[in-house]
């Protein structure tokens, strides 16, 4: 009776495996060995992807196939505001792989135009997007610089009251203040915002000429190539002891308003500007809002790119699967490693956050961030308000000696710096982060005017 058992099982099994053959022994690959994701930081890479006809990195792809013949493609974070995108798609065997190709309307609106190649080693992808139609779909310049009456908080009278100064109306950096308190602390909120809204407004026009926000979902922004100056001396050059004259007459500029056109116009003549690459930040239009991501691990490639020091590939995919994975302790490490080669500023204060903080930064990095957006007067706003603000002000008086740490020593020492530091990141009464809470409304951004 056993012996009959067991000559059962080998003709089921037998004739399960004929099945099989017969049904997939045509087929150019089975099924299971297409199923999987494909990605640029999977060992080794197996997705080539471009996104409107250029590489885009740091990305993955799911694919799925019951038969060889039909599948489905799910885009992971890849089309802007889309965590995931399913398209169905039709396989046609060739020599060596399976090729496809089609349109397709995803649940947010944007039209995917996409062909490609599949073997179980790799996938070639080429994505084309249109966005759903937004009218905020244009290039924008920065405003120009202009001063006229503003009500601001000053004492008069033995109290602290309402009243018209000459301020600025429009400019590079955009403030809005509302629900001030009447009190010190409301007025001297006026005189940190003045401060820092009048040296953003001489170094933005300096750093940023146009921002588009393209039909595909990229923002493009034109960027200089040249120097930042103070005044007549490339700010990389400044030695604080020698330069102390200038230094002084623009930080008097900044904190009491001076700041005139023809600071900001003698600062901007000939510069040379470069339109930066696509596929490294992207937008979309929420609610009403744009929502702005970084493609962190292009971002890292391409600044590393013609670096001194080039940066190990497995290095650049760690930071992918961190990013992937949700892993914030990992993208810490790896980030500081990457700092460790490059001595990236930005990136210096970014690495030496405390857990909880960095945590804020990694969610901005994984979810976007949310901009508001008006328009006014032919002017178009695109800012952050108090509740998108706060939690970063707060950390102004823990990152305060690493941003110390990190200055030239005669700059650190210098009194008019470590002084303009401790009004903006300070944790005293005149510090910024113990001001912020004098008003209800405290709106920072951009300024912009829309090109036509």
């Amino acid at each position: 009776m056993r012996t009959l058992k067991r000559l059962f099982y080998v003709a089921c099994t037998a004739f399960l495996l004929t099945s099989c053959e017969e049904t997939y022994n045509d087929k150019l690959f089975w099924p299971g060995e297409l199923c999987q994701e494909y990605g640029s930081y999977i060992k080794p890479a197996n997705l080539n992807l471009t996104y409107s006809g250029e590489k885009l990195v740091g990305k993955t792809v799911d694919f799925k196939t019951e038969d060889s013949e039909k599948g489905t493609l799910t885009l992971n974070d890849i089309i802007p505001g889309e965590k995931q995108t399913p398209l169905p798609i039709s396989l046609c065997e060739q020599e060596d792989s399976y090729t496809f190709s089609g349109k397709n309307i995803t649940m947010g609106g944007a039209t995917v135009t996409y062909s490609g190649a599949i073997t179980p080693k790799t996938m070639k992808l080429d994505l084309d997007v249109v966005m759903p139609q937004s009218k905020w779909e244009k290039s924008y310049g920065i405003s120009n610089f202009t001063k006229g009456k503003k009500m601001t908080v000053t004492y008069s009278g033995g109290q602290y009251i309402w009243k018209e100064t000459n301020e600025i109306l429009t400019g590079g950096f955009y403030v809005h203040l509302d629900d001030v308190e009447l009190t010190k602390a409301g007025s001297t909120l006026f005189l940190r915002m003045k401060l820092i809204q009048n040296a953003l407004c001489y170094f933005i026009p300096q750093l940023l000429q146009t921002i588009t926000l393209q039909p595909d979902g990229n923002l493009v922004a034109n960027y200089t190539t040249s120097p930042v100056y103070i005044g007549s001396v490339p700010i990389n050059n400044i030695d604080p002891d020698k330069d102390v004259g200038t230094i002084a007459t623009f930080v008097t500029k900044f904190m009491i308003g001076l700041l005139t056109e023809k600071d900001i116009n003698n600062a901007l003549t000939d510069r040379t500007w470069t339109a930066s690459p696509i596929n490294l930040i992207t937008w979309t239009e929420e609610n009403g809002k744009l929502k702005i991501n970084l493609n962190l691990p292009a971002i890292i490639s391409l600044a590393t790119k013609d670096g001194e020091t080039p940066i190990d590939s497995g290095l650049v995919s760690g930071i992918m699967e961190a990013l992937a994975q949700s892993n914030p302790v990992q993208l810490k490490l790896l980030l500081g490693i990457v700092n460790s080669m490059i001595d990236n500023p930005l990136l210096g204060i970014i690495t030496s956050m405390d857990t909880a903080s960095f945590q804020q930064v990694f969610y901005l990095l994984t979810e976007g961030i949310i901009f508001h957006i008006e328009e006014e007067d032919g002017h178009t706003h695109l800012y952050l308000t108090k509740e998108s603000t706060t939690a970063f002000i707060q950390l102004l008086p823990g990152l305060q000696p690493i941003v110390e740490g990190m200055l030239p020593e005669s700059m650190a020492n210098n009194t008019v710096f470590k002084n303009l530091l401790g009004l903006l990141m300070g944790n005293d009464e005149n510090g910024l982060p113990v001001l912020w809470n004098a008003a209800n409304t405290i709106d920072l951004g951009l300024d912009l005017l829309p090109q036509e």
